[in-house]
């Protein structure tokens, strides 16, 4: 049964700039230290930290409740597509579909009890 569906969109300068102005607190208070390890190996670690906070937007919307940033963790499978993992719950399931380009990063994701 479907518990809820969420969407979200980022502009992935926008983001580049909060970044900049607010450094390293500002991705403390957002992602896990494996999220920024991951991003951090990448060419342009804003563009995948901009599609993993749409991502954990998105959850808060379907979830219907905040959830604090640093409880969500966005991880990759053995196959590299993306999953969610939510710190203290186990009774549902969490489906994830991230992209990105140049301009923007968009999020999906699905809640099943």
């Amino acid at each position: 049964m479907i518990h809820g569906i969420g969407t979200d969109i980022v502009n992935i300068a926008r983001f580049e700039r909060a970044m900049k102005k607010w450094g390293a607190r500002f991705k403390s208070r957002l992602f896990t230290d494996a999220e920024l390890t991951y991003a951090e190996g990448k060419k342009r670690p804003a563009l995948h930290l901009a599609a993993r906070f749409a991502a954990k937007e998105a959850l808060i919307k379907a979830y219907g409740r905040f959830v604090t940033y640093k409880k969500i963790e966005i991880q990759r499978d053995p196959e590299g597509a993306p999953k969610i993992e939510v710190e203290g719950e186990s009774d549902l399931r969490f489906f994830v579909s991230i992209s990105h380009e140049q301009e923007f990063a968009v999020a999906q994701v699905v809640i099943e009890k």
